[in-house]
């Protein structure tokens, strides 16, 4: 066999095999764990055929550089759980979240509108809120009207305002990533209610002359709330689309596919909502500054989103692409 016809023949397997190996094992899909470990084992024998029949030619150097690569992933040993945790916050979970991100663009474009709706609705007719917070609106406006908020009033109200805050994102949050399943419909509808919720009562805080307060209350922990109220309805809307666009796997393979995202969304999104509750608890509803609260708020929406936009897998490239076997032999790397 020529050299030509031998790089025509297996070239393709190569450049695919390369492709798996850039993603890392953490992003694979179980199907391209097999097929790795297949254009692996296809990788030797073509590398054992290479050592015999062009002993100093680069596509030598080349696929033993490939399978030299690929090697170490194929036969890792398990890791410790620890260790495996590790590799998952850091690298795993981030890289979960943009696999989804047109979804979650999805879910936040939902919740905008609803928010912008409400604020208009209300700013322009302010018993709107009546119909949009029904049996909250005017436990909430009890407490306005004595130009308090509810976080920091001693009054009888107090239980329902701290449960319409405290336990609502979290609330919205699962029945966001819930309701993708039935063809992506409630977890869209739940993103706009919680948008007409939170566009409604900060447009009724406004009303009251405590917007200034309202929002330095919400801003320290919803920057992280919202984000994973967003990212859990976007998880949920790509579940129902793996059912309604499987693409050309089978409808009970793409939803499988999804659902392994959508799980690590989901269980990334309850450790974010532990931080953003301890914000809420200790800070939030303090007596600091409220130029501190906008500060921690913006603070942790930058490290979150540095964190989430930023947490990628250093690959290392190595002296022979696919590329360079093609080259003539006198053009080949040094």
């Amino acid at each position: 066999m020529g050299r030509q016809t031998f790089i025509a023949q297996r070239g393709q397997q190569w450049q695919r095999l390369e492709t798996l190996l850039k993603r890392k094992m953490n992003r694979l899909s179980g199907h391209e764990v097999i097929e790795l470990g297949d254009l692996y084992l296809a990788a030797t024998s073509d590398l054992a055929v290479a050592r015999r029949d062009f002993p100093n030619d680069p596509v030598t150097t080349y696929l033993n550089e490939l399978v030299a690569r690929a090697h170490p992933i194929v036969y890792q040993r398990q890791g410790t759980t620890l260790r495996r945790i590790g590799i998952w916050v850091r690298y795993g979970f981030p890289q979960a979240y943009r696999d989804a991100g047109p979804y979650t663009a999805v879910a936040f474009a939902a919740f905008a509108l609803g928010a912008v709706i409400a604020a208009v609705l209300v700013a322009i007719h302010p018993l709107a809120a009546n119909v949009l917070l029904p049996g909250e609106a005017q436990s909430l406006r009890s407490v306005m009207q004595h130009h308090h908020l509810w976080m920091k009033a001693n009054t009888a109200n107090h239980p329902v305002a701290a449960n319409f805050i405290m336990v609502n994102n979290i609330r919205v949050a699962l029945l966001a990533f819930a309701g993708g399943i039935l063809v992506c419909l409630p977890a869209v509808y739940v993103e706009a209610l919680n948008g007409i919720d939170l566009g409604a009562v900060s447009t009724m805080a406004a009303q009251y002359g405590l917007a200034e307060g309202f929002w330095s209350f919400v801003v320290p922990h919803g920057v992280i709330e919202l984000s994973v109220i967003f990212m859990s309805g976007g998880a949920g809307i790509m579940l129902g689309d793996s059912v309604l666009r499987p693409g050309q796997l089978r409808r009970r393979d793409a939803l499988a596919r999804a659902a392994r995202t959508a799980m690590q969304i989901t269980i990334g999104g309850a450790c974010l909502l532990v931080v953003a509750g301890t914000i809420e608890g200790f800070f939030s509803a303090s007596s600091a500054p409220d130029w501190s609260k906008f500060m921690v708020g913006a603070l942790s929406g930058v490290l979150l989103y540095a964190y989430l936009l930023g947490s990628r897998p250093r690959i290392v490239e190595t002296r022979y692409r696919f590329e360079d076997v093609l080259a003539p032999l006198d053009a080949r790397p040094s």
